[in-house]
């Protein structure tokens, strides 16, 4: 080794050594003159005079040496304001922090991480609407507005200034935290149990690591609980020129218990490859999203442009989606409540007056703003397959549009528009549907656990009604509805069979033997109108090969029961339609009155009603065929009398023209008899002159 550089060497070690020599001087007289305590009481005068807030220390500050060189404050707390109680807003068990000593010594000190241990906030909102923290959130931004004041970059401010992080942090370590958030006006409370939240060492630009665990309970109003384990793992990074925070590999998972669950749990998970967050915007934007509750999975993109008053746009598709196993209905579950059998008609009954309230958030409803796509590939929920679902959804100003909402509907189509409006204290509900070409047996097997009814199902309804319970939007639905069915057949009834047993034990007569439990028909149609809650219709019309059905009544969707007049008019017999005894009813209009329960209809041949209609068609006939007689004889003695009556005038015509020659006849003779008699006269008088 040359002179020169054992020098530089030397002299370099003499110069390291005199600056720790230096620094341990320094250290050792800060420690031997540095009292930490004399300030506790100085800290809680400024903390009291400028919040009104009294800030307690419970135990001495102590100093730690290496490898930080920082204070450990103890255990602290904050009161809270005036009329929210004597519990501390605010309290800890554990505060520490220090500078790196390895960074002191680089000439570059380095915050290190901030520890927090046990620590506990109280957040309480009273029915007036008053937070316990508001007094300070008034005094923060009179402090960023007052001149010469440090500016303070909080949610609530008004700068679009981007906070700056200066150097470096080593990060967070909360463990053992507690948050309870009480609201009086919405009687719901919140608490955050066991919560932990650590960082990496944070820096400007560069990505750090988040993670979080938290235990969180929920009390609704209605006494019900909700308490879920929540977890969060991702990599952070606070892009300084930009202002945004960037999560990427962001995982959430949520482990909830609750009786409001199905099942009374429930498995969800959020993951997004990228997530940009800007504070100044307020906006929150998920990429490559992938949204898991229990089997089900959903994946797109979300965004949140103002999370204050939220506008939401997202775009969301899943190949399958099985709500049946989301609210827990097993197949067995659908078939027994659904099922048309006299027993499960007395459960749906009993679940029928058992009233739902649909609770919506109106006034979230009413700020919030949504536009949004979703796609679903296959859908199952109540048992039925839904396959190619598209919807849209608009949401502003209140008015909240699923419009359209499309599907494939075994082998058919569906398209609704539903629209809610939130905008007054109870919500209306508008719905537009239309069904095309939907095989009907099938869909009801699914559902109702038996197709009744086959054939091709075309339906149209507009309902109107509004509410939040069940029972309110059954009794306020008003609209119109109208069903077509063709090529299809009633399974498990047969009507002419039932006429024709009726007819039998009525006349005491042996009953025919029993057909196939079908009726066929080539076209059933169907329209209504909805007052209240009550569908009725006049307009039944089925066509079917041996007779044609007319009728009218009403179902009420109220307590779910029907009364309808069917009125049947035989017009031939096929063989397997059980027509083959009763030829006799041929051309009869027969009443049948369906009644009862939607699960469990009565069907009452009414015998009495259609004798009368039969005595009544008779009577009808005899009346006519009595007016067509009398109206024959009215014809024949209107006609001799207009024969005689133009006799007699030919006779009387005639009895006056001879009378009239005979008049005259006579005058002329007296004229000649005069005459005569005046010349006697007058040859006499001559005579008597002369002689």
């Amino acid at each position: 080794m040359s002179a020169p550089l054992r020098t530089i060497i030397k002299r370099s070690l003499m110069v390291i050594g005199v600056v720790a020599m230096f620094t341990i001087a320094i250290l050792a007289v800060f420690v031997a003159t540095f009292d930490a305590n004399q300030y506790k009481q100085d800290l809680s005068d400024f903390v009291l005079k400028e919040t009104g807030r009294e800030l307690q220390f419970y135990s001495d500050v102590g100093l730690t040496f290496f490898p930080t060189l920082g204070m450990e404050l103890g255990a602290l707390s904050l009161s809270n304001a005036q009329g929210f109680g004597n519990e501390p807003m605010l309290k800890v068990r554990t505060v520490s922090v220090g500078v790196d000593v390895a960074s002191i010594f680089a000439f570059s000190p380095e915050v290190n991480q901030l520890i927090l241990d046990g620590l506990e906030i109280n957040l309480h909102k009273n029915k007036n609407g008053v937070n316990n923290w508001d007094d300070l959130v008034k005094l923060g931004n009179a402090a960023s507005s007052s001149e010469g004041s440090m500016s303070v970059n909080t949610p609530s401010s008004s700068t679009d200034e981007p906070m700056d992080i200066i150097d470096a942090f080593g990060g967070l370590n909360i463990t053992n935290a507690r948050l309870s958030w009480v609201d009086e006006q919405a009687a719901h409370e919140y608490k955050v149990e066991s919560l932990n939240i650590k960082t990496g060492r944070i820096t400007a630009d560069a990505p750090f690591a988040l993670a979080v665990e938290m235990e969180l309970a929920v009390t609704l109003e209605s006494g019900g609980e909700l308490t879920a384990n929540v977890g969060v793992e991702t990599q952070v990074q606070y892009v300084v020129d930009a202002g945004q925070v960037n999560l990427s590999g962001l995982v959430l998972n949520v482990a909830a218990v609750g009786e409001q669950l199905p099942r009374g749990k429930m498995q969800a998970s959020v993951a997004s490859e990228v997530v940009v967050f800007k504070p100044q915007q307020r906006s929150v934007a998920l990429e490559g999203v992938v949204l898991t509750v229990d089997d089900n999975q959903l994946t797109g993109e979300i965004n949140i442009s103002d999370y204050r008053q939220p506008a939401v746009s997202f775009n969301l598709s899943t190949g399958s989606l099985d709500m049946d196993v989301l609210l827990d209905v097993s197949t067995d579950q659908v078939g027994s409540a659904n099922s048309v059998s006299s027993s499960s008609g007395t459960q749906l009954e009993q679940e029928s007056e058992q009233d739902i309230q649909i609770n919506l958030p109106m006034v979230l409803l009413r700020t919030i703003g949504i536009e949004g796509e979703l796609s679903i590939k296959q859908l199952k929920v109540q048992n039925l397959l839904l396959n190619d679902i598209d919807m849209s959804i608009l949401a502003a100003d209140g008015i909240v549009n699923f419009d359209p909402i499309t599907m494939n509907l075994y082998n058919g189509s569906f398209s609704v528009l539903v629209r809610l409006d939130a905008r007054s204290d109870l919500p209306k509900y508008q719905v537009n549907q239309k069904i095309q070409s939907v095989q009907v047996e099938k869909l009801l097997a699914d559902f109702l656990g038996e197709g009744r009814i086959s054939g091709f199902l075309d339906a149209d309804a507009v309902i109107n009604t509004h509410g939040e319970w069940l029972s309110e939007l059954k009794k306020n639905s008003n609209g119109k509805v109208k069903v077509a069915v063709k090529d299809g057949e009633i399974n498990g009834f047969n009507l002419r069979f039932s006429i024709d047993k009726a007819k039998a034990q009525f006349n005491g007569q042996v009953l025919p033997p029993k057909e196939v439990q079908k009726t066929d028909f080539s076209s059933l149609k169907l329209s209504g109108k909805i007052n209240n809650g009550v569908i009725n219709s006049k307009d039944l019309n089925l066509q079917a090969p041996i007779m044609r059905v007319g009728g009218e009544g009403q179902a009420s969707l109220i307590d779910n029961t029907v009364d309808y007049l069917v009125r049947a008019k035989l017009v031939g017999t096929i063989a397997g339609q059980g027509g083959g005894a009763a030829d006799d009813l041929t051309g009869l209009t027969i009443p049948v009155r369906i009644y009862g329960s939607f699960a469990d209809p009565k069907v009452e041949v009414q015998l009495e009603e259609m004798l009368k209609g039969q005595a009544a068609e008779k009577v009808a006939a005899a009346k006519e065929k009595l007016k067509a007689e009398l109206n024959a004889q009215k014809a024949k003695l209107d006609q001799q009398k207009s024969t005689l009556q133009q006799q007699l005038r030919e006779k009387a015509a005639k009895l006056k023209e001879t009378k009239r020659l005979e008049l005259e006849n006579q005058k002329k003779v007296l004229k000649d008899k005069l005459k005569a008699e005046l010349q006697e006269a007058k040859t006499k008088l001559l005579g008597g002159l002369f002689n």
